[in-house]
């Protein structure tokens, strides 16, 4: 199997029980959350949007009062909700870019990694706008996506619809948020650091 960061394998996201996953993917994966769970307090109420295979929803509720993972996916709700079962974990069907009924601002966090890139530029504003509804006043979203550069993998040509400079991506959060915040990430490495070094940007936005 090749994993160069070009010839990488075309998939949407890593699987951690998948025993063909690179180990480096897999680290880079898990060091997010654990930098997301750092942000979090015991008694807070988190969602995930885009919680995919939904290992990290199961991860915030070890150590927060209740999670709830959102996908657009029915498919990958039941597979969630069938691994993971903890009294304070739920995982619902639901589009943050067009959701049914308004947030209802009830969330001390929400979270989303590596989704902004799967939709375009407009789609892209309404899903923070909309994870910024969710946040109570003085909530906290926390998101990832890679830097846009020329070299992408194929896999990143394959799935991905829009990708973000540091600027735009500073462009999308500020309207929304009192303050933001940008990090860099390679591999597992979280960062403050200037925004031409890194792989992936993690935004922490302030309501």
């Amino acid at each position: 199997m090749r994993t160069d960061h070009v010839n990488c394998p075309i998939r949407i996201r890593v699987e951690l029980n998948n025993p063909d996953e690179p180990l480096e993917m897999i680290g880079f994966t898990i060091a997010r959350y654990k930098f997301a769970c750092k942000w979090m307090r015991e008694t807070d109420k988190v969602m995930e949007v885009g919680c995919g295979a939904g290992f990290g929803c199961n991860f915030f509720s070890r150590h927060v009062r209740r999670v709830t993972g959102l996908d657009i996916d029915p498919e990958s709700v039941a597979r969630c909700a069938a691994t993971y079962h903890r009294d304070n974990l739920e995982y619902v069907v639901g589009d943050i870019v067009h959701p049914q009924q308004t947030p209802k601002g009830d969330y001390d966090v929400v979270v989303s990694f590596e989704m902004i890139e799967h939709v375009s530029a407009d789609d892209g504003r309404l899903m923070v706008a909309n994870c910024a509804r969710h946040l109570k006043d003085g909530g906290l979203f926390i998101l990832s996506t890679p830097r846009s550069r020329a070299d992408r993998s194929v896999s990143r040509q394959h799935h991905h619809v829009h990708e973000y400079d540091y600027d735009s991506f500073v462009g999308a959060l500020s309207p929304h948020f009192r303050r933001v915040m940008v990090f860099c990430q390679n591999d597992e490495y979280i960062y403050a650091g200037h925004p031409s070094t890194a792989w992936n940007f993690i935004g922490l936005c302030f309501k």
